[in-house]
């Protein structure tokens, strides 16, 4: 763990979930190889196509966020996002069965082993929030799924638009309607933090696999996992 701030405990902490409280990449990788295996495609195509998947999300949601194409729900998304890495590994196209099993594996994702009781610790002491660039009915389910528990869930839907767009943080600054420096965000991914930091927002960095290392002194805190921050916010 690392701290660079001796500022005053944060009172809420808002977080972002797909990559930090659930395995959103492993998520992808095994439900990809299951449905195209069922088919007979290779794990290696499987594989490529989990990946490109996540590669064609991330574009599309930036191109909403920038304007460039209208508003569409991160579901309706991922259909699209799989639909072009199947063409693009050079696939058959999928069945609107295995297409629709594949945009709907949000609603399927496991959270991190420390998640479930590190969430259960800061909410006794803190304001515990998620927000993601996921639907709401998406967290809904994956929360119940992995008995995730929140006083507040929100989803930067309601900005119509999606992290790091700075209107998708100004969703929970608005919704807890205290000042941005009460706020911690807590994320794996650096461009999530720094997109929260430029709003004024306090930074922890969950470090989880296959994520970006985060850059040494960037960031307030620094942690191995939700249990480990419930450690350094004297989370009992």
């Amino acid at each position: 763990m690392a701290a660079v701030t001796t500022a005053p405990r944060p009172r809420a902490l808002v977080f972002d979930v797909m990559g930090t409280v659930v395995d959103d990449v492993g998520g992808v990788r095994a439900a990809t190889v299951a449905a195209l295996g069922r088919r007979g495609d290779t794990e290696q195509a499987a594989l490529q196509v989990a990946a490109t998947t996540g590669t064609q999300l991330k574009d599309l949601m930036s191109q909403v966020s920038a304007g460039h194409r209208p508003w569409a729900s991160h579901r309706d998304l991922r259909r699209e996002a799989v639909r072009a890495a199947v063409s693009e590994v050079g696939l058959a196209p999928l069945d609107g069965g295995t297409e629709t099993e594949l945009a709907d594996v949000v609603e399927r994702f496991d959270p991190w082993p420390d998640s479930a009781a590190g969430l259960d610790r800061l909410r006794a002491h803190r304001l515990v929030v998620a927000l993601t660039n996921a639907d709401l009915d998406e967290l809904a389910d994956f929360s119940l799924r992995g008995g995730l528990a929140w006083h507040l869930a929100l989803s930067t839907s309601a900005s119509q638009t999606f992290k790091p767009d700075p209107r998708a943080y100004g969703v929970a600054i608005d919704a807890l309607g205290i000042s941005p420096g009460q706020i911690m965000m807590v994320a794996s991914h650096p461009w999530d933090l720094r997109g929260g930091a430029a709003l004024g927002l306090r930074t922890c960095c969950v470090r989880r696999p296959g994520e970006e290392p985060p850059p040494e002194g960037e960031f307030d805190l620094v942690v191995d996992d939700l249990l480990e921050l419930a450690d350094e916010l004297g989370a009992a």
